[in-house]
């Protein structure tokens, strides 16, 4: 299927679900659904173009069917939470085996919608209600509060203290709040959970993933990067640039595979540079300064280190184990620290977003201040 636009992904989006658009015609817009969760299915950053910069699902959607293990319909903010695998899960029902088979998304974070609580040209507010069970048989009362915002370009260069003059750009943050709504806390023992976000991306063959990382010796700070969430990966897809404290990872949507860094080698932002769309992406989020209950652990299998996880992921998409796919896409991923919260206590993971396209040039400028690397360089590690 060829690239929509803006303009007709949202037409297609209004055709099937409600719809909020945030922002004018012609500039910087969102496309934002409650059905789904509040999520924000696409952006643009306006003008001829008129790009859609996510991936989205139009086959299921088109279907209107509802899938048992999960209803992907795309987005490139969408919430969810952690733990995916291990004795903790939300992901996988109690006792059940840790295999794709049998795992499912929680239906707060797959089929039902959010409330709309509050609109305005730049702004919209959600909230719901739930509980949910892990894998150790522990029910979570719990309330989703979420605001999504369209950022300026002003705003857009403050966060990346860099210029983008001259450059269409959208911004977009998502305030993602989570409480406990129960009566007593939550402790390590019976699991605890995490807030996460992910972006979804169009896959390209030499879309290229950029995570900063923190430099310093493996025997304090620990692997660089874990890579083998689904087998190991050679340099075809997974580089690792010592001298610039980056890491490469392919997002071409065409194997099964995934990353993440830990909160001794993470850094506040990620991102991805597509030769094909010609756009780069930051993603950007509030990583605290010290975390004292850890991070919940994603690994499908029960775990001796249930609080040692990471903190942001990329994911590319591939054949799974029953042969088939999820999209073909690539995302992503930010993490909250794993919440331990009394009655009414609440945490706010704040997750954002900014595109950019135009001169190559300025571009690289931009590629340069933020991570340190020019387009070339990106370039060439997967050419």
């Amino acid at each position: 299927m060829a690239d929509k636009t803006f303009s007709q992904d949202v037409e297609f989006l209004q055709q099937h679900v409600d719809t909020i658009v945030l922002g004018e015609p012609g500039g910087p817009q969102i496309a934002v659904v409650p059905q789904y969760q509040g999520r924000t299915m696409t952006s643009t950053a306006g003008g001829p173009r008129d790009t859609s910069y996510a991936w989205i699902n139009y086959e299921l959607i088109e279907s209107g069917k509802k899938v048992p293990q999960i209803n992907l319909y795309g987005g490139e903010d969408r919430f969810w939470l952690s733990p995916e695998g291990g004795q903790f899960s939300v992901f996988f029902d109690p006792g059940a085996p840790m295999d794709f088979a049998v795992w499912r998304v929680p239906d707060i974070l797959d089929t039902q919608p959010f409330e709309l609580t509050n609109k305005t040209e730049h702004s919209a507010s959600f909230q719901r209600q739930a509980s949910v069970a892990n894998h150790s048989n522990y029910e979570f009362q719990i309330q989703f509060d979420r605001t999504v915002d369209l950022l300026n370009t002003q705003d857009c260069e403050k966060h990346l203290d860099a210029s983008l003059d001259g450059l269409s750009v959208v911004g977009h943050e998502s305030q993602n709040t989570l409480t406990n709504t129960g009566d007593e806390t939550w402790n390590e023992k019976t699991g605890l959970l995490g807030i996460w976000m992910l972006c979804m991306n169009k896959p390209s063959p030499k879309a290229t993933v950029i995570v900063p990382f923190r430099a310093g010796d493996a025997a304090e700070l620990g692997p660089i990067v874990n890579a083998d969430y689904f087998g190991k990966l050679d340099e075809s897809r997974l580089k690792i640039d010592q001298d610039r404290s980056l890491i490469y990872f392919l997002g071409d949507g065409q194997l099964r595979s995934k990353l993440g860094l830990t909160f001794s080698r993470v850094r506040s932002f990620l991102g991805s540079w597509d030769p094909a769309l010609e756009t780069l992406t930051v993603c950007q989020f509030n990583l605290p300064e010290s975390v004292e209950h850890g991070y919940t652990n994603n690994l499908w299998e029960i775990q001796d280190a249930p609080y040692d996880g990471d903190v942001i992921n990329s994911y590319n998409d591939g054949p799974n184990e029953s042969g088939g796919m999820l999209g073909p896409f690539f995302e992503l991923e930010t993490i909250s620290p794993a919440l331990k919260l009394a009655p009414q206590e609440n945490y706010c993971h704040i997750h954002r977003t900014i595109r950019m396209q135009g001169n190559r040039n300025k571009i690289n400028d931009v590629a340069n201040k933020v991570f340190g690397v020019g387009l070339d360089v990106i370039e060439q590690q997967f050419g």
